[in-house]
């Protein structure tokens, strides 16, 4: 049961989607919190969704970038790739992030 980060369509289904696992999002949380990246404590919660307004979008994409720049992991570099990714592609769409607890 991943974490999905997803951007939602005009019917409310998936327009991209990029999912997390629990083991990745330990690390994801731990990491972020070390390095004092505030932002991912949106997140916390394996199990609870959050939204990402379209305004609070480019202050993530800055803390992911701080974030990938700090940590060593391939996994979880390789994921806040697809975040980025996601992020832009949600910013130029005008539309929110989402991270659904499946």
């Amino acid at each position: 049961m991943p974490l999905d980060f997803v951007v939602l369509g005009q019917n409310g289904a998936p327009e991209k989607t990029l999912s997390l696992g629990v083991d990745l999002h330990h690390e994801l949380i731990a990491s972020a919190f070390s390095c004092g990246i505030m932002r991912f404590q949106d997140f916390s919660d394996y199990y609870e969704d959050a939204e990402i307004t379209v305004d609070d979008l480019a202050g993530l994409a800055d803390q992911v970038r701080a974030l990938r720049a700090q940590v060593g992991s391939i996994d979880l570099q390789y994921f806040l790739d697809g975040l980025s990714e996601l992020i832009g592609y949600a910013i130029t769409n005008g539309k929110a992030l989402h991270a659904i607890a499946d």
